[in-house]
């Protein structure tokens, strides 16, 4: 009972009250230190979730508003738009896993086309800035069109959450770039301006070719730089003609071509892709694979064979 009597009446000195008080802060600042950085980390962790989940939504987003100029991986399309995807573009980045957490971007090589068109921020806030707001004014003559704005605000479809989120997107390609010469780049600045090669005036024969392939649609699928709308579903047309030069050589024309023998010439390889579309699938166009059967495989017979002749002519002339 002494004992219980001694620990109700102990009257410590002034001192131990003291040291007794820093103690108790000591140890409840650590606990909630402790806690704040357990936090912060599981904060950190669900910001890099967060980012990941944006990157999907932005693959969404640009798979819709952005392939059919761009290209479906980011090569870009010729005529239509530069890639996005070019080591020259977004530069090369890895990811680290820092202490706390963080999941982050360490640059490995700059982006070289914002160094070379001075500007002065982030790749993140120039590929925001183009999207946003487009760009007014002509700054080659390599595009025909010019970068429309995207943003809801200035009559575009997008929300400034969905800009972010494809902005994710296009930057998390700096993880594994395209190679420049799988790309199709922009001109350095100042080199897009020069005045066009005069092209070589079109036979008769030529320019009925070329008044069929606007009459039959074509462009509604197909681009051809500066002529009628620029179509995005079906391939470029821009040097039809050489690619039909490198497709009838190739293993993969000779070993799928169904129905049909294989053209050996590019005339023959341009006439028999209008009228036996599904003869020869073409691997890839600009927003995926080239799917079977979107080509009206009646050509042959709403075109007379005087026309298809024309336009077989007028096509030889995109090299």
């Amino acid at each position: 009972m002494s004992i219980i009597k001694k620990i109700i009446t102990f009257r410590p000195s002034f001192t131990v009250r003291i040291l007794t008080g820093i103690i108790s802060m000591l140890v409840m600042l650590s606990v909630c230190t402790y806690v704040a950085i357990s936090d912060q980390t599981a904060l950190n962790r669900r910001d890099t979730n967060f980012r990941a989940r944006a990157i999907e939504v932005g693959a969404k987003v640009y798979a819709e508003q952005c392939a059919r100029c761009h290209g479906l991986n980011g090569e870009g399309i010729e005529g239509l738009g530069p890639s996005l995807a070019a080591e020259s573009f977004v530069g090369r980045r890895t990811l680290r896993e820092e202490a706390d957490g963080r999941v982050t971007y360490q640059q490995v090589m700059p982006s070289k086309r914002i160094q070379d068109i001075g500007w002065v921020g982030t790749l993140e806030s120039y590929i925001i800035a183009v999207t946003e707001a487009g760009i007014p004014i002509r700054t080659s003559n390599v595009w025909d069109v010019n970068h429309p704005p995207f943003l809801d605000r200035h009559g575009g479809p997008l929300r400034p959450d969905q800009i972010r989120d494809v902005t994710a997107f296009i930057v998390n390609w700096s993880l594994n770039p395209l190679p420049d010469d799988q790309a199709v780049l922009p001109p350095k600045p100042g080199e897009g301006l020069a005045p066009r090669p005069t092209p070589v005036p079109l036979t008769e024969a030529q320019e009925r070719g070329k008044q069929v392939y606007l009459q039959a649609g074509c462009m509604a699928c197909h681009a051809i730089r500066g002529v009628g709308n620029q179509g995005a579903i079906g391939p470029s047309l821009n040097k039809i003609y050489t690619v039909a030069q490198e497709r009838i050589a190739s293993d993969d024309y000779k070993k799928n071509i169904k129905d049909q023998p294989p053209a050996t010439t590019p005339e023959e390889y341009i006439l028999q892709s209008i009228i036996y579309p599904n003869a020869y699938i073409v691997p890839q166009c600009p927003q995926g694979p080239c799917p079977a059967g979107v080509m009206p495989a009646n050509y042959k017979d709403t075109i007379t064979p005087e026309d298809l002749e024309r336009l077989v002519d007028y096509l030889t002339t995109l090299r």
